[in-house]
Parts: structure tokens; sequence; C-alpha cells
């Protein structure tokens, strides 16, 4: 039985999708894809279980920043990693205000994009406990 998904990339090349997909999910992540904009937004209104986005900049429909400032209201309980062949300063630099937590120029190393997924699952995992915990606090019982 495969797991909930908790990674979603969002990229318009199906072969990109395939090899994140698959290097991701060798490294023990959970996946699951989008090829544009509009699907990105309207899935993670669906899935509250996703804990990073893998978005690219250039999408046939909307570019990443919009798509950026669509998914990632304050406390959004995901974080963002943007990825782009087309990467200037000024993108980067807006990316980042945005609310991304990286941004990657292709080509680039993999496993570095794995290990920052585990890294923001850990941290956002960890978020989500503490919430738990603020929410639904462990009974105790007092002896006096």
């Amino acid at each position: 039985m495969k797991k909930e998904p908790n990674i979603l990339i969002v990229d318009d090349s199906e072969e990109m999708i395939w090899v994140l997909a698959n290097v991701l999910e060798k490294a023990g992540l959970s996946v699951d894809a989008v090829t544009n904009g509009k699907d990105a937004i309207e899935y993670l209104q669906c899935h509250t279980e996703i804990r990073v986005v893998i978005l690219d900049y250039q999408l046939p429909d909307m570019s990443g920043l919009l798509v950026l400032d669509h998914i990632k209201p304050k406390g959004a309980c995901f974080e963002v990693i943007v990825i782009t062949g087309h990467g200037t300063d000024e993108i980067r630099s807006k990316c980042y205000d945005g609310g991304a937590c990286a941004f990657m120029e292709k080509p680039f190393d993999i496993n570095h994009l794995v290990v920052m997924c585990k890294q923001a699952l850990r941290e956002k995992e960890g978020i989500m406990d503490q919430v738990k915990e603020i929410l639904h606090p462990v009974p105790c019982t007092l002896f006096i």
C-alpha cells in the first residue's frame, strides 16, 4: 500500500517529473506531481498532507512566482523549493521574498535536492507535532 504523498512536484516536463519522482521515491519519500500552476493550486487546496513543493519557475499557464503567491500564505504547512533553467538574481530574490525556502538552477545536484526535501520534511513534521500538542494536549491525571 502506497503512503500518502508528502512532496508535490510541479513541472511541465514529464521527463523531469519522472526523474525527480524516481530519485525521491528511491530515497524513501512519497511523491505526487502536476504539470501546471492551476492544477498545483487546486491540488494543494485539497491535499493538506503535502509538506514540500518542488516548483518549476517556468510553467505553461503561469509563472512559478504567481503560483507561489497563491500557495504560500503566511502559516502554510509546506516548504517550497523553486527550480528553474532560466534563473536570474531578480527571479531568485522574488522567489525568496514570496516564501520559497530554496532556489535551484538546472542542472542541479539531485542528491542536494533529496537532502533539502528530507530536511524540510523533518522541520515541518516537528512543527506539526508541536501544533498537535497545543491543539490536543495529552490528558493528565492530578493526584492529590
